[in-house]
């Protein structure tokens, strides 16, 4: 008897932690890490040079509500409460529902943390309904617009020259590729299209904006906004004046 409990002490030890974790959870939270599995986290981990420049307030309000939107079982709480038009004990939504007091609490914490709906309590009891003010700004913020209220190309343009340029001075070079590329055809208005330049001409006019001009003229070679030729630079395509803002 001793030595089989060894041995399952033994195998827990070795268990991955992930494992551990699944078998000390309670029910929910074995549902949670069964709907979330590694291929999903590895997923959401992903970036790439053409993500959005800005993970903003507001994508993290619409992640949340996502999220409690993204169950059948809570979907179906919010049309319960709005069918009823009132008021429910949590008890009462679990019986209407068949499901255990744990798995509603859990649904209820979720669609709360969405804006969804709103609990009150009273004394030991907890009653929950629709949060009609947070729908309604829900509504008024998220489908304000037929963009989800995300900042378009042109609006996340102006925000990456809006925070790297200062007084018409380049305050730093982006290390990400993406806004350094905006930068770049910021810099590239200074510059006529059809000109030869000069490499000392090419350092006077970075050189206005940020004291690193070599490396300033080598990213706008890199990226093929200008080319170089035996110390000559010009355009490669003619500037594109829609959109842009000058520094």
């Amino acid at each position: 008897m001793e030595k089989d409990k060894q041995w399952e002490q033994r195998g827990r030890e070795e268990m991955p932690e992930v494992v551990k974790r699944y078998a000390s959870a309670g029910y929910d939270e074995r549902q949670l890490i069964r709907r979330w599995q590694s291929q999903d986290s590895a997923a959401g981990a992903i970036h790439t040079e053409h993500d959005p420049q800005y993970f903003t307030p507001h994508m993290g309000r619409m992640r949340v509500l996502g999220l409690a939107l993204s169950d059948p079982k809570r979907l179906l709480i919010l049309a319960l409460l709005a069918e009823q038009d009132r008021e429910m004990y949590g008890q009462e939504i679990a019986e209407r529902l068949d499901v255990t007091p744990q798995t509603i609490s859990h649904h209820l914490h979720i669609l709360i943390n969405g804006g969804l709906i709103r609990e009150r309590r009273e004394n030991a009891y907890r009653y929950y309904s629709l949060d009609a003010e947070s729908i309604r700004q829900i509504r008024e913020t998220v489908f304000a617009d037929d963009h989800l209220g995300l900042p378009t190309k042109t609006e996340s343009r102006s925000r990456v020259i809006e925070v790297f340029f200062q007084n018409g001075r380049l305050v730093s070079i982006p290390a990400q590729r993406t806004k350094r590329r905006i930068i770049l055809e910021e810099l590239a208005r200074s510059f006529e299209w059809g000109r030869i330049y000069t490499e000392s001409e090419v350092n006077v006019i970075l050189k206005q904006f940020h004291e690193d001009v070599s490396s300033l003229r080598r990213h706008l070679v890199d990226e093929q906004i200008m080319m170089r030729e035996r110390g000559r630079y010009w355009l490669v395509r003619p500037n594109a004046d829609e959109g842009t803002t000058q520094p």
